[in-house]
Parts: C-alpha cells; sequence; structure tokens
C-alpha cells in the first residue's frame, strides 16, 4: 500500500515510521528543506509556512515532549531550545532512516479522490517542486495530512484599523526584536505566543502593552522546586479526581507561582476551561511596568489605541497580532474534510470523516491538546495505520456523527467559548481514547499483581509517551525502563554541567502531601470502579 504523508514536521516523521514498521509504503512531501516543521526556523516569513521565533524554548519539558519510542537524549537539557528540538528530530530520522521516504521543497497543491475512489479508496496527490516550478500528480492508496495548524494566520476584525498609520502584523511574520528598538507597541492576545513576543520585546521597546479581553492562566516552565511543571501536573491520579478538585489544585498552583487577580489577569473561567499557557517572567516584568496589561482593543486612532475600558494609549509605533491560526486543509478538494468558521470540522475523534468510504484518509493533528502535542499526533497516526490495515474497524457512519455531535456539545459546554478552544481535548484522556481503539491503553490496575512497581510509576508518576509502549501493537522493549528512569533522567539534565551532584530530596511535608493525594485518589478511583 502507497500512502502520501503530507508534512515532514514531527507528525509526519512518525506517520513515516509508522507506515514502516506497519509494511506501508510512505512517500512524505514538505514545503521546507529539512524536517522539523513549525520547529524548522525560518528567518524570513513565507506565506503558507510556519516557524517559531528565533528564541523560542519547547513549553514541555523533554520527558513529555518526545517521540514514545525514542527519548529525548540525555545530554540535552530539560527544556529544548527550537535548534534542540530539530537536532533531536533529525536523529529520529536518522535512527529510523526515514529522510529517504522524503522529498523536501515540494508543496501538495491538491489531493482528490480518483474516479474509481469506491472500489480503489486510492487518492490523487498533486504536488510541485518550489524550486523548479514543475508540477506533478501520482496515485496513492492512503494519505496522512500532517500539515499541523500554524500557516494560516487568524487575523482579528478592529474598527478602525485602516486609520491607524503605525505599523500592524500578525505574529506569523515576527522573528526577534531588531527593528522595534525604542518603540511603543501593542500586543493584542494573551497565550505562549503573545507572552513570548511582549517580555521579549519588553527589553528593547520603550514600553511594552498585552491587550487581552479575558485575562488567562500562566506558569512557569518550572515550579515545586524547580521541577518542570508537567512532571508535578500531568499524572494519572491528578486526573482522576474529581474537576472541582482538580481546579482548586490547579488555582493554588498557579497562583503560588503570582497572584492572577493581584496582576489583573485572572481570566473568569477556571483552569480547565481554556488552555492556559507557559511563560516565564511574565509577572516579574507586569510588576515592573515594562509590560503593561491592558483590556481587549476597541478601535484604533491614528496614532493609538483605545481599549474597551475608555483608556486610550498613544503614540503606538506597532501593533502585533498574537490571535492564534485558522486550520487550513483547503487542498483537500472534498467537502467533508473542509474546515468551517471556529475551526469546527466532522471528524471522529477529529481524525477521521465518517462518511468516506472506503477510509483511506487520516487527518492528523486536528487537536490542540493540553500539555504536549508530539505524543498525540503519534498515536493518531499508528491508529491511521491500523486502520488502513484494516487491523482495527471504525464504527457505522450514523454512530460516528453521533459521536461527533456529543463531542462538540461537550466542548462547548465545557471549555470556554473561542474558536481556539473548538478542537481542544484534555491530554490524558484524549490519549487513552485513541489507544483503546489501537490496543495499546496503559492497564495500570492490571498491572498491580504483576508489576507493582511499574503500575505505581504509570498512575503516580508523570504521565510520559511510553506509557503508550506497554503493550498492544507497536509495544517498545524498553518502555518499562524508560519509565521507571523518568525522575532520574530530569535530574541528570539538570547535572550536566554541575561537577558534583546537589541534594534534591523532597521535605517531609512534601513526601506529606504526596502520601495523602495517593491515598485520596486510591479511594476515589476505588469508588469509580
Amino acid at each position: 500500500m502507497k500512502v502520501a504523508v503530507i508534512g515532514a514536521g514531527a507528525g509526519g516523521l512518525a506517520a513515516v515510521k509508522t507506515c514502516l514498521e506497519g509494511s506501508l509504503s510512505p512517500e512524505c512531501f514538505e514545503q521546507k528543506d529539512g524536517p522539523g516543521g513549525v520547529w524548522n526556523y525560518l528567518p524570513t516569513p513565507v506565506e503558507g509556512q510556519p516557524s517559531v521565533i528565533w528564541s523560542t524554548v519547547a513549553n514541555i519539558s523533554k520527558e513529555a515532549y518526545c517521540f514514545s519510542d525514542f527519548p529525548v537524549p540525555d545530554n540535552f537539557p530539560n527544556f529544548l531550545h527550537h535548534t534542540k528540538v530539530i537536532e533531536y528530530m533529525k536523529l529520529y530520522a536518522e535512527k529510523f532512516d526515514l529522510e529517504r521516504y522524503i522529498r523536501y521543497r515540494s508543496e501538495v497543491t491538491e489531493i482528490s479522490q480518483t474516479e474509481d475512489f469506491k472500489t480503489t479508496g486510492q487518492w490523487t496527490v498533486k504536488v510541485k517542486d518550489i524550486v523548479t516550478g514543475v508540477e506533478t500528480q501520482k496515485v496513492f492508496d492512503a494519505v496522512l495530512v500532517c500539515n499541523g495548524n500554524h500557516s494560516k494566520p487568524l487575523v482579528p476584525q478592529v474598527e478602525r484599523s485602516s486609520e491607524f498609520e503605525g505599523r500592524q502584523m500578525h505574529c506569523h511574520a515576527y522573528r526577534s526584536t531588531k527593528g522595534f528598538e525604542g518603540q511603543r507597541v501593542v500586543v493584542v492576545g494573551f497565550s505562549n505566543t503573545a507572552a513570548e513576543i511582549a517580555v521579549e520585546l519588553s527589553h528593547v521597546c520603550s514600553q511594552v502593552y498585552v491587550s487581552t479581553r479575558d485575562g488567562n492562566w500562566s506558569v512557569t516552565r518550572t515550579i515545586d522546586g524547580g521541577l518542570p511543571f508537567n512532571y508535578v501536573l500531568v499524572r494519572r491520579c491528578y486526573d482522576a479526581l474529581p474537576r472541582f478538585i482538580k481546579n482548586r489544585m490547579m488555582a493554588y498552583k498557579i497562583n503560588s507561582i503570582f497572584d492572577h487577580s493581584l496582576y489583573g489577569v485572572k481570566p473568569r473561567h477556571p483552569p480547565d476551561r481554556q488552555q492556559g499557557f507557559v511563560c516565564d517572567g511574565l509577572h516579574q516584568l507586569i510588576a515592573s511596568d515594562r509590560i503593561i496589561v491592558k483590556p481587549g482593543v476597541s478601535h484604533l486612532t491614528k496614532t493609538g489605541v483605545t481599549f474597551v475600558d475608555g483608556t486610550v494609549e498613544e503614540n503606538i509605533d506597532v501593533i502585533i497580532y498574537a490571535t492564534g491560526y485558522c486550520m487550513d486543509r483547503s487542498f483537500v478538494k472534498h467537502p467533508s474534510y473542509e474546515v468551517r468558521d471556529g475551526n469546527e470540522s466532522n471528524l471522529y475523534k477529529f481524525v477521521f470523516a465518517p462518511d468516506v468510504k472506503p477510509q483511506t484518509m487520516a487527518i492528523i493533528g486536528n487537536v490542540k491538546p493540553v500539555y504536549t502535542v508530539i505524543p498525540v499526533i503519534e498515536l493518531q497516526g499508528r491508529w491511521a495505520v491500523e486502520i488502513f490495515k484494516r487491523n482495527k474497524s471504525l464504527p457505522s457512519e450514523d454512530q460516528m456523527m453521533k459521536a461527533i455531535r456529543k463531542r462538540r456539545q461537550d466542548i462547548r459546554t465545557r471549555y470556554f467559548n473561542s474558536p481556539r478552544n473548538t478542537t481542544f481535548v484534555e491530554y490524558i484522556d484524549y490519549m487513552d481514547e485513541i489507544a483503546e481503539e489501537i490496543g495499546c491503553k496503559p492497564n495500570w490496575m492490571g498491572l498491580l499483581l504483576s508489576d507493582p512497581r511499574l503500575a505505581i510509576s504509570v498512575f503516580f508518576g508523570e504521565c510520559i509517551p511510553s506509557h503508550y509502549r506497554l503493550r498492544g501493537p507497536g509495544a517498545w522493549p524498553k518502555a518499562r525502563e524508560t519509565i521507571l528512569t523518568n525522575k532520574s533522567r530530569i535530574v541528570k539534565a539538570f547535572q550536566i554541567h554541575q561537577k558534583q551532584p546537589p541534594d534534591h530530596d523532597r521535605s517531609p511535608l512534601s513526601w506529606f502531601l504526596i502520601a495523602g493525594l495517593a491515598l485520596l485518589t486510591a479511594y476515589l478511583v476505588y469508588c469509580k470502579f
């Protein structure tokens, strides 16, 4: 079976590898000149090609921001600069000999069903060589669309924006502080990219303002004595708790870094109703007025910005819209895969279109998970290959549509109303959901008798990607060792440049709190089952 893979970012690389493991024949098409997708830095913005900014560092520590059977090397830091992320992805591609299947500088311009699709399930893929401009087409038995979600900027309609005489730009075009020295800048938005840009610009601009309609929850990369926040918070024992308890715990942890009410950024909704963001140093810069938080934008004037509370900031040089992206699959010429207003689409578990038969196309990465994305898109690819090979099957079209409507309603009920949240998923819940389809969901309760040490680590320890390599298709022999040594690798990464390892033992109070939480969680899980 010949499979077209669109994009050579993390999802595309994992898809190529999974195809090879399933004895399929992948051919991957990538617009850039190397792997990595959005992490492959472009010094000059290119329309349709996403890129990080130069200073970007991964928000999630390396033990969670990795492929499930290829941990990040021990000599890499816990939080990776984009150059290190690219280095890691190249090591992954080299380890599994993936690049021979990738055609770089190749843009997929159209994907359509062949005339005999109903019997063959085949797709015609048109590809343009970006260097020569020559367009060719090939027929494939299946397609994995892994083009990501950061290629089409979402620019808000701001009243009287045409009157503004300064510069307006989307964060898609931002690369560094060069050219912003001494300027007065308004950053519209309050998420990862907005905060990252505002913090960076505050060191060179005369003044930076951040405009947020609703506020947001913000956490630093490290908490609890310097441990990665995802190591502390992303655990099954927390996930098993009732929502109101989780929200209180999360709010307490977040506010222990800085009081969101005191700093004027507390949202109306609890932490689990919108994706928060990760940023270091933001609250210190707010405290020193290097960054001033403003409410939503009302309208623009020739030289300034008027906000919804009636305040005005004059002599503004630049407005940067860090307002997200629209998902773009316009090259797929089939209505079942189109993206509607609000980033919504009719995809079963965000992957398969229910009315397309046979099921030979999967959309990878059409989700915004809390915490980390690489394990999610890798698992989606594993599921898609199982479907392509007919090792697994999908429910009926009616059942899938019913599930889509239910999920959509659940999202509207649970999460803050925003286009950014229409594909929002809880990390562990969604991973388990897809893993159950594959047959690789970790069974920590079953492990209690056969391997209690591992069971305790899976349930009470950080939920890392290798949990989904313990069993089922694609099981990895080193998964157990990787899980049990998770903490030691985190500590080792902090000590790379130290001659003598420091004492990092927890205080007795910390152990007491962990033990109490463990007992409470065990009781709640017992009651649930």
